[in-house]
């Protein structure tokens, strides 16, 4: 049952209501009759503030109800102990990690907390001491952002330089997979989700459900459980990371670490990196306006981001995203022609739209 929370007038009129026609004999003597509606008197003042008493006290039943439920409590109220109870935490923010290629002039030994930056405002440090030979054009080092977050990514071939200079040491670059694997703090929405996912969905004893759960928990974004992925009694969990993007070996191994710290005894897992499809489509518009194309290609990009990974892509549904944009006539979809299966590894993101001419 809804509760209907009264206006401060309303719960005042209720007080005037109850007030009317009441008497009482004065100390002179007189007849006094109440009334909480006339300006001024001791009687309105005090309905108002019963009213502004009482209002408040909905306002806090109305809060608490919303607490009680998943669905509507509060990162500052009850949302964390219903995590809790439910035993699904938030995930923190993480830290990237990644591989630098050091240059030498020189044999030099670069030990670990070695600290390299871009521009000051994010360090990274080498987590392990690294030999570079006289001439090397790119010795790997792994290394860790000293800061949480998706700050401390790095692009691959960004160059670095030595917070505090090492004699020899020529130059520093990411290398070709660039420093992966930092987060922020999981949104809010995102972990209500994983909530009410695990209220819904019970997962235990190696069900597709159960290892969907673990690969969430270990920040992947999207998932996909293969049974007989490398052969009978083997389970391919393919993953990509929120965006989507693919993961790095780095974040593959925490996830492959964390499943197999909880998966059955029996269960054989292999965590893989998905792939993210391209999709290109061509469409004819009607009216063809630069607003429309800005407007239809977000509407397709949605569309793509509602396909499960190894989902099929149907035209119907593609033609009804551009259908569903505001203003739009007519269109046509003259690529693709014909819906098609992604494959089990695969999740479909928007490439590029050719716009073609309206027929």
């Amino acid at each position: 049952m809804t509760l209907v929370i009264p206006t401060p007038d309303a719960l005042a009129e209720r007080f005037c209501t109850f007030l009317d026609g009441r008497q009482f004999t004065a100390d002179d003597g007189s007849l006094v009759t109440l009334d909480g509606r006339a300006a001024n008197t001791f009687e309105n003042v005090l309905a108002a503030v019963h009213a502004m008493g009482l209002y408040e006290l909905y306002l806090a039943v109305q809060q608490l109800a919303k607490e009680m439920f998943i669905q509507t409590a509060t990162i500052g109220g009850l949302l964390p102990l219903h995590a809790d109870t439910w035993g699904v935490p938030r995930i923190g923010a993480t830290t990237a990690v990644g591989y630098v290629l050091l240059s030498a002039s020189q044999d030099v030994i670069v030990p670990a907390g070695t600290e390299l930056t871009v521009d000051g405002s994010v360090r990274w440090a080498t987590t392990s001491a690294v030999t570079v030979p006289s001439g090397s054009n790119g010795t790997a080092v792994s290394v860790r952002s000293e800061t949480a977050g998706a700050i401390g990514n790095l692009a691959a071939n960004t160059a670095l330089t030595l917070v505090s200079a090492v004699a020899g040491i020529t130059s520093a670059s990411a290398d070709g997979a660039g420093i992966a694997g930092g987060d922020d703090i999981e949104d809010v929405e995102v972990w209500r989700s994983r909530i009410l996912l695990r209220v819904r969905k019970r997962a235990a004893g190696g069900t597709t459900a159960q290892y969907e759960e673990l690969a969430g928990d270990a920040g992947a974004g999207y998932v996909n459980v293969v049974p007989g992925w490398l052969g009978n009694n083997m389970v391919g969990i393919i993953v990509l990371m929120p965006g989507p993007t693919v993961p790095t070996e780095a974040q593959i191994e925490t996830i492959q670490t964390y499943i197999d710290g909880i998966r059955p005894v029996r269960g054989n897992v292999t965590v893989v990196a998905g792939q993210i499809a391209a999709q290109n489509p061509t469409i004819s518009l009607n009216p063809d306006t630069q607003s429309a194309r800005s407007e239809v290609q977000a509407a397709v990009a949605a569309y793509y981001a509602g396909i499960a990974m190894g989902g099929w892509l149907y035209v119907s549904g593609l033609s009804d995203a551009v259908s569903a944009v505001a203003g739009e006539t007519s269109h046509f979809i003259s690529a693709p022609t014909e819906d098609f299966k992604l494959a089990a590894n695969q999740v479909p993101v928007l490439g590029a739209i050719t716009w073609a001419d309206v027929a």
